[in-house]
């Protein structure tokens, strides 16, 4: 067997560092962003996958299989949200214990199913497996309707950082399950937030026409998404606390700052660009707020405000995969 260190001595943003340098950066897009792409005489087409694994990344105890289905094809497709791309259609590889009721794998499908319509996107197929626990991989071939994908490598210096929506609320629910609370006295808006998520599709198209210049969803946390947008661009950025803490649910911060599966989109705007509130943002769509800055420099530095001081963040910052759980 070969040597080396292990998967969770490196952790998931090396461990992806060496397998993109093995397939090479000759893409149309560059490697590493929320989707990979080529060029089209009517555009750009995208494709991304996703995988939910049982004990990873859901428990049975939780989440019910339709419930299950929906967050999988939510998930696949927030990385179309994050390039300011629509879904067009999916396909699913399914894992499932040989003992599992074919209702259950039922279930899952009409979840499935039922999101993609409401994009108005189709399952184009898939396969299905046997394993020792549930095992969903979602891909989705997307397209930007008109005009290019944004990318994470757009930001530049003096760029305002906003985000959509809350965050923190699928930390919090999934921290109150796991210390035993009964679903019944987590809040349902939290609860909304883990269970079934719903893609940003409309909030990141819209960023797209307005001119963001770089976008991508927080599915793994805020300061682990805001670093790597900061190394894709080649700057720093800079957070405001009490910014953040507005855009929470309760008073954790730390949860608003490092909890992922929110899916809301972050965007950096050129400033004389679109500003909170948006001219014909209207009510159909998540709330926007700035957060912060695109400064030159290197990484993610949290300022208690505006112009303010540092505020101290622990090492781990974000959800990576052979480390966390």
């Amino acid at each position: 067997m070969p040597g080396g260190p292990a998967l969770d001595a490196l952790g998931e943003e090396a461990v992806l560092a060496r397998l993109v340098a093995m397939a090479g950066q000759d893409g149309e897009l560059p490697a590493g962003d929320d989707a990979a792409g080529w060029r089209q005489e009517a555009g750009t087409a995208l494709i991304s996958t996703d995988s939910m694994v049982e004990g990873v990344h859901f428990r049975r105890e939780f989440q019910s299989p339709y419930q299950l289905g929906r967050k999988a094809w939510a998930q696949a497709a927030s990385d179309m949200a994050a390039m300011g791309a629509w879904p067009v259609l999916g396909v699913v590889a399914g894992v499932f214990p040989g003992s599992t009721p074919a209702e259950v794998v039922e279930a899952v499908q009409l979840g499935l199913v039922e999101s993609a319509e409401s994009a108005g996107a189709r399952l184009a197929g898939g396969d299905l497996s046997s394993g020792p626990v549930i095992s969903l991989s979602v891909t989705v071939v997307g397209r930007t309707r008109d005009g290019n994908p944004v990318l994470l490598a757009g930001a530049r210096p003096g760029d305002r950082l906003l985000v959509t929506g809350s965050l923190g609320c699928a930390a919090a629910a999934l921290a109150a399950l796991e210390s035993g609370s009964p679903q019944a006295d987590v809040p349902p808006a939290w609860l909304a937030r883990l269970l079934t998520p719903t893609a940003r599709l409309r909030e990141g198209e819209r960023l797209r026409r307005l001119g963001c210049s770089a976008l991508t969803d927080l599915s793994d946390g805020l300061l682990l998404d805001s670093a790597r947008m900061a190394r894709a661009s080649g700057v720093a950025i800079e957070l405001w606390a009490d910014r953040l803490q507005g855009v929470g649910r309760g008073p954790d911060l730390h949860l608003v700052m490092t909890g992922g599966e929110d899916y809301e989109l972050l965007a950096a705007v050129p400033r004389g660009g679109p500003a909170p509130p948006l001219a014909g943002w209207g009510p159909e769509l998540a709330p926007l707020t700035e957060v912060g800055a695109i400064r030159t420099g290197e990484g993610v530095v949290v300022l208690d405000r505006q112009g303010g001081a540092p505020v101290a963040l622990g090492v781990e910052v974000g959800y990576q995969h052979f480390r966390n759980g």
